[in-house]
């Protein structure tokens, strides 16, 4: 198993502390303890607070207030010294909670509701795990770990820095919008196990919404691939390097209008993926009790959530990939890939963290922002909508990229460690040109569409009702 240059140096690390010959065996182990219980569960725990708080200012609230440092003090005494007498740990929590500077930091922890973090773990760690009588066992457990699986194994194609990966394969991104598929299989599983109507529904609505989104998908993961000519997505990361200080301007969501529309595309389709508002429809409380997840409880029920907090850093990782240069900086990637291969690491994933943290961000605020489609707007909006306006960005994409090749030039860029397959490189003048005829297109045919368009008449009934009266 082979998680490139960053294991090489854990395992010399560990060597030159006396570990022996197996010290990449241990230094993969500790990689792959990093993933889920270091990233996964430690961002599922902090965006969980954030989106409360991010609820509370949409509500004009103030959100977690009440669970402060002292619970965790309390906490952790109780765990470190339960062979105390239980007066004697009371004594010692309350010497410690005076300590100084200990005060401060606990009402800075309560004012901030920090401790709701550690509160939502401990309850959802130590609240039973409860099975109904009638549900079908295999099911109703088996797909929590479908859940999860599908989610975690995704993560292995996520390029977070030239240095530190988990895998890199030629078909990563095609492997990625295979995998994430796995995880409708475990919704319906959920659904069908609980035997409960509510939960059935929710499960059969996720099939046909994750199903459906799928396609646009896979049409915008095709043109990025047709793009850049690989469907690796460190390659494609490599086909968005531009050299000098405005690197920014080698990302795929400026090279062209129709990667600007199919970036649109991709995120709307990728809130659906991960079921969240306005696509939640798999969960629906106003409709479906709790949907899926209306008969699970315990740590069953937050691994359910757990997972679909970890679709959302894949879609945002993913999409950052796709658009956004993946571990790029924006400005001033030649002096990243220069370094050496540890901090080039950790810079590179500190970038590449915040592009993803910045796209969740997002999903929480559309959360607290948008109304709840229906579940025939969602349908008509991926049939209708999304699948022709992607079919459309890539029949032009590809029209342009025979003009670019034409006229323009066609070469390998050579990022750090990697090398793109060869792309085409346009000139600034047809850069130029593809996004003012777009813009002219757009702009008439909003004109158009004001001017000419067929608004539906008001009901009779309605505008009666308006008016008040007949007249």
């Amino acid at each position: 198993m082979n998680f490139g240059p960053v294991q090489q140096s854990i395992a010399a690390s560990l060597a030159s502390w006396g570990v022996p010959h197996s010290g990449s065996e241990l230094a993969a182990l500790l990689i792959l303890l990093l993933i889920p219980f270091g990233v996964a569960f430690s961002i599922a725990g902090v965006a969980q607070y954030f989106e409360r708080k991010v609820s509370a200012v949409v509500s004009r609230r103030f959100g977690p207030s009440t669970a402060g440092g002292e619970g965790i003090l309390r906490l952790v005494v109780n765990l470190a010294f339960f062979f105390l007498p239980a007066a004697t740990r009371a004594r010692l929590e309350k010497t410690v909670a005076n300590l100084p500077g200990v005060k401060q930091i606990l009402f800075v922890v309560s004012y901030l509701g920090l401790g709701q973090i550690v509160a939502d773990g401990v309850k959802m760690f130590t609240k039973e795990d409860i099975l109904p009588r009638d549900a079908d066992r295999v099911l109703f457990r088996g797909a929590t770990y479908i859940l999860l699986l599908a989610s975690f194994v995704a993560l292995v194609a996520m390029p977070i820095s030239q240095n530190f990966y988990l895998s890199d394969f030629s078909v990563a991104a095609l492997y990625v919008s295979a995998v994430t598929g796995v995880g409708v299989v475990g919704l319906l599983m959920a659904g069908w196990g609980s035997n409960n109507k509510y939960s059935l529904l929710g499960g059969v609505r996720a099939v046909a919404q994750i199903v459906s989104y799928e396609i646009p998908i896979a049409l915008t993961i095709a043109a990025v691939a047709m793009w850049s000519g690989t469907l690796s997505l460190h390659g494609m990361i490599a086909a968005q390097y531009h050299p000098g200080f405005l690197s920014f301007l080698g990302w795929n969501l400026f090279q062209s209008p129709f990667f600007l529309i199919l970036s649109v595309v991709y995120y709307t389709a990728g809130l659906a993926e991960c079921n969240r508002t306005p696509f939640d429809f798999s969960e629906s409380e106003q409709e479906l009790i709790g949907g899926v997840g209306t008969e699970y409880s315990g740590l069953r029920w937050g691994l359910i959530f757990i997972a679909e907090y970890t679709d959302m850093i894949l879609v945002g990782g993913i999409f950052a990939s796709l658009f956004l240069g993946g571990y790029q900086s924006p400005l001033g990637e030649q002096w990243i890939v220069a370094l050496p291969p540890a901090w080039e690491a950790l810079v590179h994933g500190a970038i590449f963290c915040v592009k993803f943290l910045a796209s969740i961000g997002v999903m929480m605020w559309l959360r607290w922002t948008l109304p709840r489609f229906r579940i025939d707007q969602v349908m008509r909006l991926a049939w209708v909508r999304l699948i022709p306006l992607s079919l459309i960005c890539l029949f032009l994409l590809a029209a342009s990229m025979l003009w670019f090749g034409h006229d323009g030039q066609v070469a390998q860029v050579i990022h750090g460690r990697f090398v793109s397959s060869l792309v085409v490189r346009p000139e600034g003048w047809q850069t130029a040109s593809v996004w003012g005829v777009t813009i002219l297109v757009v702009a008439v045919l909003v004109v158009l569409a004001k001017k000419f368009g067929d608004p539906k008449p008001m009901p009779e009934d309605v505008r009666k009702a308006l008016v008040g009266g007949e007249g």
